[in-house]
């Protein structure tokens, strides 16, 4: 696979130490650890080479396969979530999370000024909160798939787009240009950082993103009376 390639995968990703598993595109697999998360979607993910859409171990690794391999890999922390940071384990007094209507205890996850985080203690009207990723310092172990290569340009691009979006999105490709009609009121450096992430791929040159008018409907169903 090269750059600007779009694939299609299938993987598990298991902690190494434990053989915890943490995530999945199987739904079969989630059954038998008994981890069904029932807001998941189980199914193969399409991924840009060179996106940064998955860890970067597990891309280097696609990055190497052919259609229809299956591989089994170790991503160390460097190449997956990093290694822990001391400074991200951070004291806060425990009103911060009364004010939000919060009552902190040990093990509970929270979102503190955009960052998510786990409580490690409640002590004396403080509140020690680890901010490190999850996954940071693990090393990891991952059973991986191509299952095929994405070769419809606007497949590619849709692919790319709803991947940061979470959200459908219509596309039209001709001449290398890629047009995106996209939900009102996405921000702009949102667009411009996907503008960036679809001219990534593979002959295309040119990446227009247009809002959805959500009031065309209205307008046709006044002319047509």
């Amino acid at each position: 696979m090269e750059d600007g390639d779009v694939v299609v995968i299938d993987y598990t990703g298991r902690i190494k130490e434990s053989g915890e598993l943490f995530d999945t595109t199987l739904k079969d697999v989630a059954e038998e650890e008994g981890a069904v998360n029932e807001n998941a979607k189980y199914e193969p993910i399409k991924i840009l080479i060179g996106g940064e859409m998955v860890v970067g171990g597990l891309e280097e690794a696609v990055r190497d396969m052919e259609v229809g391999e299956k591989r089994k890999i170790e991503v160390p922390p460097e190449k997956a979530f990093g290694g822990r940071d001391g400074d991200l384990i951070k004291t806060f007094s425990e009103s911060k999370f009364k004010n939000q209507d919060m009552n902190p205890y040990p093990g509970m996850r929270v979102t503190l000024d955009g960052q998510v985080g786990r409580i490690l203690s409640v002590n004396s009207g403080r509140v020690r909160v680890d901010l490190n990723h999850p996954l940071s310092g693990r090393t990891l172990d991952y059973e991986v798939e191509v299952k095929e290569k994405v070769e419809d340009p606007e497949e590619e691009v849709k692919a790319v787009v709803q991947h940061y979006l979470g959200e459908e999105v219509e596309v039209e490709v001709e001449d290398k240009e890629a047009n995106v009609t996209i939900p009102e009121g996405i921000n702009d450096d949102v667009v411009d950082q996907l503008r960036k992430k679809v001219l990534a791929i593979k002959d295309l040159e040119e990446a227009v993103f247009e809002e959805e008018d959500v009031d065309e409907p209205e307008k046709e169903d006044k002319e047509s009376e």
